[in-house]
């Protein structure tokens, strides 16, 4: 108590508001947040990025850059764009599998598989993964 005692003459003599706040019971909480609030309010509004300073920078990707094979009724995708998805994959996450398939629907890969005549339940290989095929 005695170190607070010092912080709040410190900071009456600072003239800086001090809060004596308790996440167990809640007190103080209120005010702190009210004075937070009032104090946002009075900031004067900046812009945060000049648009002329801005610059992006994008890599180059060639998402046509990967081949198919066909054996009987497996397909088998290769090639550095394939890789990189996959790379980015987690087969036991349902969002990743989600991402997934719209990638590969995004890059080409699964309009090459229907022009090669993919049917239901033909199997798909992608580095170590296997999947069956539906529409």
């Amino acid at each position: 108590m005695k170190l607070y005692n010092e912080l709040e003459k410190m900071a009456e003599k600072e003239n800086i508001p001090l809060f004596k706040i308790s996440a167990a019971s809640g007190q103080g909480i209120k005010e702190l947040m009210n004075y937070v609030s009032k104090i946002l309010k009075e900031l004067p509004k900046e812009d945060l990025i000049e648009i002329e300073d801005r610059k992006v920078y994008t890599l180059e990707k060639d998402e046509s850059d990967f081949e198919v094979e066909v054996k009987g009724n497996e397909y088998t995708v290769k090639g550095p764009a394939v890789e990189n998805i996959m790379r980015r994959v987690n087969i036991q996450d349902r969002e990743s599998m989600s991402y997934l398939q719209k990638r590969l629907e995004t890059s080409g890969i699964y309009e090459r598989l229907r022009k090669l005549g993919i049917k239901e339940g033909d199997t798909v290989k992608i580095l170590d993964w296997e999947f069956e095929w539906y529409n």
